[in-house]
């Protein structure tokens, strides 16, 4: 196996896109985008991370058969990020930023 060129995390709207309704063009071609890029990750030339979070946020899919279709496609996932308190510390602390932007 070759060294993979890039290492690759996506959010669950990017998941998601391939199973939308492909009748808008743009969301036809960000669901195209998509697929091109787990073409590359499941070929081993890239690397799909995944994490904690992102499998706590897919459960959370309302459309049971839109779920099962991520998840299956996220079973070329080759690192999975755990939450730890280093993590979880500089989450808090971007959240904080983000609120003193929005108050100013």
């Amino acid at each position: 196996m070759k060294t993979p060129g890039y290492f690759i995390y996506m959010d669950v709207c990017c998941f998601n896109r391939p199973f939308d309704d492909l009748r808008q063009e743009r969301i036809r071609l960000e669901a195209e985008a998509v697929m091109l890029i787990l073409e590359k990750c499941q070929s081993d030339e890239w690397t799909l991370i995944g994490s904690e979070v992102l499998d706590a946020e897919i459960e959370k899919t309302p459309d049971r058969d839109k779920m099962e279709a991520v998840v299956a496609s996220m079973t070329i996932v080759k690192t999975k990020v755990a939450i730890d308190e280093s993590i979880t510390q500089r989450a808090k602390e971007l959240m904080n930023l983000l609120l003193r932007e929005l108050r100013n």
